[in-house]
């Protein structure tokens, strides 16, 4: 079962999209099974005329249904990241001895992690985040 690990991977990304996601992925499908009729029936037509276009919308379903499936993948890898940020910082606050607070938060885990320096900007948002969640 190693062999479909990416397919497993891609499935699983689908399930754990929003709902607006999946629908605009069923969406292109959708159209090309509309392509897909149009081009049996212009085959049985022999018409090169209809041939050649209805070709080009099958193209465009195929390649449509490609981009809405690698947007899903990253939009989950964004999310995992998010999720992974989001356990860091809680750990950090939990082992936090005095009050803290944004900068203080931020420069400990900056000190601890240091691959994070890249994504100082979404740490600090979810620095944010998580404090207004513990203020309430």
């Amino acid at each position: 079962m190693v062999r479909f690990r990416r397919i497993r991977n891609r499935l699983r990304e689908i399930g754990e999209s929003t709902t607006t996601e999946r629908l605009l992925l069923i969406l292109p499908f959708f159209i090309m099974f509309l392509d897909l009729y149009l081009f049996i029936h212009a085959l049985s037509l022999g018409d090169i005329y209809v041939i050649v276009p209805v070709l080009i919308l099958l193209a465009f379903s195929i390649m449509e249904i490609f981009v809405t499936l690698e947007e899903i993948h990253e939009r989950a890898i964004e999310h995992i990241k998010y999720r992974d940020l989001e356990a860091k910082v809680r750990k950090a606050m939990r082992r936090a001895k005095s009050k803290v607070t944004v900068r203080s938060l931020m420069n400990h885990i900056l000190e601890e992690h240091p691959e994070l320096k890249d994504h100082e900007k979404a740490l600090y948002h979810v620095i944010c985040q998580i404090l207004a969640e513990n203020k309430d």
